[in-house]
């Protein structure tokens, strides 16, 4: 059974907690910044693969999230609108950086996968270190779409549903998108399946 955004219990106690963000409760903003502070910057960091970018967005994402505090409405989870807005900043300095990122990559692009460098390749037994550094290695060099509906879903946990949410699109597209990038991801990675396998 679907049930409406209405009656999402974790949408409502969103709303109660921005609702005494707006009041000036810190315990409040505090709890909210605890929660989903590292998630914040862990996909602004891999969507920018730059410290001080993501460091930069994140803290831009919490200022515009602390403004729309009096303004907020029982439309969507806390999370869903952060890495929404987070996703918004990063294409923003992504289009800066190289001058021809567009809403449209961002939406459906089709940009050419580019292997990981020589000097990545692993050793023959990887520890976990190392396979953590060759799967970043590999979204990196994901397109940016596709980048980042594999962080949403494989790496901050969320339901196609909502990762939907955040990238605008329709759960059918997303669900479609994340199997191509999940299908790219494991191309990058093919050279070194035996190593991350343990082989």
């Amino acid at each position: 059974m679907v049930h409406s955004k209405q009656h999402d219990p974790s949408i409502q106690a969103d709303a109660q907690l921005m609702a005494r963000v707006a009041m000036g409760d810190a315990a409040a903003w505090k709890l909210l910044a605890d929660r989903e502070l590292s998630g914040v910057l862990l996909l602004a960091k891999r969507l920018l693969d730059h410290h001080q970018e993501a460091e930069d967005v994140t803290q831009e994402t919490f200022t515009r999230l602390w403004r729309q505090a009096p303004h907020w409405r029982e439309e969507a989870r806390v999370r869903t609108w952060l890495y929404r807005v987070t996703c918004n900043l990063c294409l923003d300095h992504l289009r800066h950086r190289h001058g021809r990122i567009t809403e449209e990559t961002f939406a459906e692009g089709e940009e050419e996968a580019v292997p990981a460098s020589d000097r990545e390749s692993p050793l023959a037994h990887l520890e976990r270190k190392e396979q953590r550094h060759l799967l970043d290695a590999a979204l990196a060099h994901l397109p940016v779409h596709h980048r980042t509906a594999v962080l949403l879903v494989n790496v901050l946990g969320l339901r196609v549903a909502e990762a939907a949410q955040v990238m605008h699109l329709g759960d059918e597209a997303m669900a479609s998108l994340l199997a191509r990038s999940r299908q790219r991801l494991r191309l990058l990675l093919l050279p070194w399946r035996n190593e991350l396998l343990g082989a």
